[in-house]
């Protein structure tokens, strides 16, 4: 696990100190090595820089940027004999299955490194190497043979490329992370402010890919190669995965047996390390079923768990302290407080280096932190709801699907009834009417995006984007609407650029790395073969996962529902001190041109004409979201434009 830097240019020779130096901007995410490797060729230059957080082969054989001879099948790994490679690659990530790989093709090996597996499979199989890793990866590959730069993102997108074009100039830079690509090239100025990603945030908690906050900066979308022809300076983008269509199995215990076979593999495979493995314990069916299954690899006394838990409703230790009684692990637990997030405050927008409205990556944070006192690796249980339907929504779906088989007279009878104004104020009346609402779309298509209109913010562009990828997940799913938005999830809304975004910069701002069994691409595929009503019903989630995990956890958690990992960061940005954060917030809005966005939170967050705190709707959920949206778009703001 690493950090990666690079640079292509045709208008002059490139410079060690400009690699170095954004090396040194992400030195974060790999502490223990660093290196640089610069071509200057006749038509072009090309630079990689590597920072290394040693996870496999820890000898200097794991460096980076490490070469491959492909006619003498020699590796190269020191700095000052790279030119003399044929292919030289910068990656990041983990590609667990290497061994298999090595073992499939007769790889005859130097290292002990799956980033040699990869240099070798590309000599082999070119762009379609990707097809044979099973892992988590952002990488590039500089082909001097060919005269290409190919990059790649693993399938779900667990691990981050952010890349910089210039259509005249055509230069290109990219990094793990904004920070990389800001060190060479000041793109941080307010009249480089993408608008429509701004817009794209404040709808959805984070900025999509291929979208960043910058304009000419880009992400690699999950799945995705990029391949740039450095003869023709043309960029051609793919994706080299696709989803395959849904197609259920009803034999519930042939799902069970392969469910809970896939489950044990692909734990074993992210345990393969050089470096101690902890794990994080939520207390929840995903973290818990990750940290059963490691027992069959490993002795549990000597296995590290970590936990946060918090002060109120959303606390869930009782269920961590079930699971670390029930397992006797050597368990390490942070009661997340106030000062906690007063003390990350002004970390944070470093550590998100572009707007990122997810307020849990403030304990994520903290539980890395405390992790990496301990371990170098932590798995995880990311990825459990969006295989088997966890989330609330995908109840809410399942209970539409329902509602249509009403017929549509009475469902609008029941819905001018409870349209009345006396109605709407009653919370569940309100639900009740929203949900029949909803069942009356006809075009699937359009379901986010008529939900977000009206209490919600959603710009011409962020209804482009839900819909254009619905309408993806709906194709999959032959238009079931349930399954449709657990795609979404999967691809799209929930991972990707969003939870997989917090994990990623909070464990790596630690140097921890983060492996998450149930991304495995294989349980992406296998939640296809899944019936819908296997996963929810009316009244339940994750059906078919409760029992694949039925003899792995005690009674109590499989049968529990679903919690949170949510701090009270609502009632603490209301306090006096942080008011000028919103007040500036709006500010921002207003001075970039946003007029409806501020609009809206002059008038349904703030309520019209009205003091902005002290009248804020109370415990309105959405009222909570889009304030804290702002408040961290602010402090990102006086983090990263202000000062320049």
């Amino acid at each position: 696990m690493c950090g990666i830097n690079g640079m292509i240019r045709f208008n002059g020779d490139i410079e060690i100190d400009e690699l170095s130096s954004m090396n040194e901007s992400i030195k974060h995410r790999g502490p223990d090595d660093d290196g640089v490797f610069v071509y200057n060729g006749i038509d072009y230059s090309v630079g990689l820089g590597h920072v290394r957080l040693s996870i496999l082969d820890l000898s200097e054989k794991g460096h980076q940027p490490m070469g491959y001879v492909v006619e003498n099948d020699k590796i190269i790994y020191n700095d000052n004999d790279l030119n003399n490679a044929d292919i030289v690659i910068a990656y990041n990530g983990e590609v667990y299955n290497y061994l298999e790989l090595k073992e499939k093709y007769h790889l005859k090996t130097e290292t002990g490194t799956d980033t040699e597996i990869i240099l070798k499979l590309y000599a082999k199989f070119g762009f379609d190497c990707v097809k044979e890793f099973n892992g988590m990866w952002a990488f590039c590959i500089f082909d001097k043979r060919k005269n290409i730069i190919f990059c790649s993102r693993d399938r779900l997108g667990i691990k981050p490329f952010y890349y910089y074009f210039n259509e005249n100039s055509k230069e290109f830079i990219f990094s793990s992370e904004l920070k990389g690509i800001i060190s060479v090239k000041p793109v941080n100025k307010k009249e480089n402010i993408n608008k429509d990603a701004v817009g794209l945030y404040f709808a959805l908690g984070f900025i999509p890919s291929p979208y960043s906050i910058y304009k000419n900066v880009f992400k690699l979308e999950s799945r995705q190669n990029l391949i740039f022809d450095l003869n023709s300076k043309e960029i051609k983008k793919n994706y080299y995965w696709e989803l395959p269509q849904y197609n259920p199995i009803h034999d519930k215990n042939k799902l069970i047996e392969e469910g809970k076979k896939l489950l044990y593999d692909a734990v074993k495979l992210r345990m393969r390390s050089d470096v101690p493995v902890g794990a994080f314990l939520s207390g929840g069916l995903d973290s818990s079923t990750v940290v059963g299954v490691m027992k069959e690899y490993t002795d549990l006394k000597n296995l590290h768990t970590f936990s946060i838990g918090f002060e109120g409703k959303y606390d869930e230790t009782p269920y961590i302290n079930i699971v670390k009684d029930y397992f006797k692990t050597n368990h390490h637990h942070h009661y997340f407080k106030e000062e906690d997030f007063e003390e990350l405050i002004d970390k944070y927008s470093w550590i998100y280096d572009e707007p990122f409205g997810d307020y849990s990556g403030f304990p994520t944070y903290k539980v890395s932190e405390m992790a990496k006192q301990f371990v170098t690796v932590c798995l995880s249980g990311d990825g459990g709801d969006e295989v088997f339907g966890g989330y609330k929504f995908h109840l809410i779906s399942k209970r539409i699907e329902y509602l249509k088989k009403i017929p549509i007279s009475v469902r609008m009878i029941f819905f001018n009834i409870l349209n009345n104004n006396l109605l709407k104020k009653n919370p569940t009346f309100y639900l009740i009417k929203e949900a029949i609402k909803l069942s009356l779309i006809k075009n699937y298509e359009k379901f986010y995006s008529e939900l977000l209109d009206g209490d919600f913010i959603i710009s011409s562009n962020g209804k482009i984007w839900i819909e254009k990828n619905l309408k993806y997940c709906l194709n999959k799913t032959n238009s079931q609407l349930s399954e449709s938005i657990r795609v979404f999830d999967l691809l799209f809304r929930t991972l990707s650029d969003n939870f997989l975004v917090k994990v990623d910069r909070a464990s790596m701002a630690n140097a921890l790395e983060v492996r998450s069994p149930f991304l495995d691409y294989r349980f992406a595929e296998f939640s296809q073969k899944i019936p819908n009503e296997y996963k929810v019903d009316f009244f339940k989630t994750k059906k078919l996962m409760r029992k694949i995990i039925k003899d792995i956890l005690p009674d109590e958690i499989v049968n529990r529902g679903k919690g949170g990992f949510e701090p009270p960061l609502d009632k603490w940005i209301l306090d006096d001190k942080y008011r000028g954060f919103l007040e500036n917030g709006l500010n921002i809005l207003e001075a970039l041109g946003l007029k409806s966005l501020a609009k809206f939170y002059k008038n349904k967050i703030f309520g019209l004409n009205q003091k902005y705190i002290k009248n804020a709707i109370k415990d309105n959920k959405i009222c909570s979201i889009y304030k804290i949206r702002l408040f961290l778009f602010a402090k990102w703001w006086e983090r990263w434009i202000n000062t320049q």
